[in-house]
């Protein structure tokens, strides 16, 4: 009888489940998608039970190709931080506050806090940079604008515990879900002066106590099992992160490891035993679901957006059927172009930019066209900005990584992008094929609560794993086009500045 650990991923668009054999191997798999709630005023929110009730699906599908495996455990990983609220009985209250909402209480009162000085203790405390999205901001801004609906809180969770709690009737939080915006990275518990600062004594006596993401949270409910036809008693772990599940399916586990995710929007993930917290710092930082490692997590707000943007503008004059031949036709075109691209130069701030700079405001361009500037100059400029974003972060953060960096994510597919990923870095990536890295490493999770062993020794699976060798020319090379690239962000921070004073 094949035995199998089942793995969920709960992400802000998708639930993802899946089951795999002890090598690695994927028997069976399920998705549902999820509605973002998005109002006018930049709100983000979910129908919590909406959430819970297309992980049944998922797994209701799961049981029925599963039939004749045995089912050894079931692991968690979620979109993180927001406020998922419910009351003394477990009811949702009201829809759950995502991690991406920018509503204008939220971000008014962050203003504030950071005005008077408050918001320096997160960063003192998890050397994190508050954002509307975290717990805190969400609690303050419920608090304020309906007292009412607030008062019937009782807990405060994230959405993997939501699941969690859904699945065991169980309420815990792991430390790598619970580091955002409250947690001492010293001492390892929720600090009383970053709660004091932001005004949410309340708040604490709703949140979670810390768990590893490493123990059994509690077994599958008779009424979980009802709804998944999964059988009762299943050991689930407790949820983690998503990146801290995918950080376990890469097998990243020590300090000066480093990854880069090029989904949508990019992350850089940067892993260290040790860092000066500071009042102001870029990015956040979250601890490792199972080693004594911080993460240091910078997302600049465009990754593999970029091109699929360009690309857009080109889809009547370009030749292709879909969106993947259309990139295929503007890789061949940019394959001949030299290094810095005949001197265009990309910032690649569509969204503005959050890493290793915050400015909504700012904006893309580019630098240096020409009458004989061709399309796939432009189209090398685009993958070039994106790749001198990701080694702006490096090297506002802890400089250029020594080691080979581990990277995940669609954009990853690209193989022209990937190398020059690698030459503007200076180091070989090494692109992972697997698409199910969180899944994987949610099922190693849950595999390792009940007693299998280590989860980043369980999620070692034999993979073809792609190696782009930094060329060490082209390295040189692109260190004057970096400097180019330094200078055109300052100087078009600087003019959004000088724009917003004259308004």
């Amino acid at each position: 009888m094949t035995r199998v650990w089942i793995g969920i991923d709960a992400g802000t668009t998708a639930i993802k489940a899946a089951a795999y054999t002890s090598d690695g191997t994927q028997v069976a798999t399920a998705m549902r998608a999820t509605e973002i709630l998005r109002g006018r005023d930049g709100s983000a929110e979910q129908d919590m039970q909406t959430v819970w009730q297309a992980v049944c699906a998922c797994l209701a599908d799961m049981a029925g190709l599963l039939e004749g495996c045995t089912i050894g455990a079931i692991g968690i990983c979620a979109q993180g931080d927001g406020f998922w609220p419910i009351d003394a009985g477990g009811e949702p209250v009201g829809h759950a506050i995502l991690w991406s909402d920018t509503r204008e209480s939220s971000a008014d009162d962050l203003a504030e806090l950071v005005r008077t000085g408050k918001a320096a203790t997160i960063g003192q405390g998890c050397h994190t940079a508050l954002w509307p999205g975290t717990s805190a901001l969400a609690w303050r801004s419920l608090r304020q604008q309906d007292p009412a609906i607030a008062e019937r809180v009782a807990h405060g969770l994230t959405c993997g515990d939501w699941i969690g709690f859904k699945m065991t009737d169980q309420i815990a939080t792991d430390y790598c879900n619970a580091t955002i915006p409250f947690l001492d990275l010293v001492t390892r518990e929720y600090g009383k002066r970053q709660v004091q600062a932001l005004d949410c004594d309340d708040l604490l006596a709703m949140l979670p106590q810390p768990r590893a993401a490493t123990e059994i949270l509690g077994t599958l409910s008779h009424d979980a099992s009802h709804k998944t036809g999964l059988s009762p008693g299943l050991p689930v772990a407790v949820a983690t992160l998503d990146l801290g599940a995918m950080l376990v399916g890469m097998g990243l586990e020590r300090s000066g490891d480093s990854l880069i995710i090029l989904g949508t929007t990019a992350v850089v993930g940067l892993l260290r035993e040790r860092i000066d917290r500071a009042d102001a710092p870029i990015g956040a930082s979250v601890l490792h679901p199972c080693r004594d490692i911080i993460v240091r997590v910078l997302a600049p707000s465009t990754g593999s957006a970029a091109l699929d943007w360009f690309v857009s503008l080109h889809a009547d004059t370009a030749e292709g059927d879909n969106a993947a031949q259309l990139i295929e036709q503007m890789n061949a075109l940019a394959a001949d172009v030299p290094v810095g691209a005949g001197g265009v130069t990309f910032l690649p701030y569509l969204h503005g930019e959050r890493a290793p700079f915050v400015s909504p405001v700012v904006r893309a361009q580019f630098h240096g066209l020409s009458a004989t500037t061709t399309r796939g100059v432009m189209a090398r400029a685009v993958m070039e900005g994106t790749a001198l974003s990701i080694r702006h972060c490096f090297e506002a953060e802890t400089g250029l990584p020594e080691t080979a960096i581990g990277m995940a994510g669609g954009g990853g597919q690209n193989p022209i992008w990937c190398q020059i990923i690698a030459d503007v870095i200076g180091q070989d990536i090494l692109v992972n094929p697997a698409a199910d890295l969180g899944l994987w490493g949610a099922a190693c999770m849950g595999a390792a609560a009940s007693g299998k062993g280590d989860p980043v020794q369980l999620a070692r699976r034999k993979r073809d794993v792609t190696r782009y060798r930094a060329n060490r020319k082209a390295h040189a090379a692109y260190r004057d086009v970096y400097a180019r690239y330094s200078v055109l962000s300052e100087v078009e921070r600087e003019t959004v500045a000088r724009l917003e004073s004259r308004s």
